[in-house]
């Protein structure tokens, strides 16, 4: 399946989703169908790769600023639910708006099939994480100067946090 095909399908997925993730009684999977998930990475990792050996083109004028995706399991169990919703909303928030001027910064015709992957796969999760409470910027977020980086921290992102929140907030 490829890009549009994977957004025509979460637009289908978008109907019908509740604000927290908690799967349908019946009908398009939810957020908390570990498939969904599994796609984003996918996507995710698609995208790192595709930049992977861009070299000098890629790297960008000015940094981005993209969230810390590294976890530190003491804290993140430390945290009740919303402060997890919150972190993962700020780090989503942050992650598209770090991606899109990306975008802006660069035309490199051999990057911008990645960048555009990985802008669909962030909005299109952002769209279904969408009931998370109002995101605060993170503390000391992590620069970034290149766009290999970029799609790393998306990905390792999905990896860790989000697959956390998913596998506390979602019904087994």
């Amino acid at each position: 399946m490829g890009a549009a095909g994977l957004r025509a399908l979460l637009l289908l997925l978008l109907l019908g989703v509740p604000g927290r993730p908690q799967p349908p009684p019946e009908g398009p999977p939810s957020l908390c169908d570990p498939r969904v998930i599994e796609r984003f990475i996918l996507e995710a990792r698609e995208a790192e790769r595709g930049a992977a050996a861009c070299g000098p083109p890629c790297d960008l004028p000015e940094p981005v600023a993209v969230p810390d995706p590294g976890v530190n399991f003491n804290l993140w169990r430390g945290l009740d639910a919303g402060a997890r919703a919150r972190e993962v909303a700020a780090g989503q928030a942050a992650l598209v708006a770090a991606v899109l001027r990306a975008r802006e910064l660069l035309r490199e015709p051999r990057v911008r099939p990645s960048l555009e992957r990985a802008y669909g796969t962030a909005r299109s999760l952002a769209r279904l994480l969408r009931g998370l409470p109002a995101a605060a910027p993170p503390p000391a977020p992590v620069r970034v100067r290149s766009v290999p980086r970029l799609l790393g921290v998306l990905s390792r992102f999905l990896r860790g946090k989000v697959r956390l929140y998913l596998a506390d907030t979602c019904p087994r």
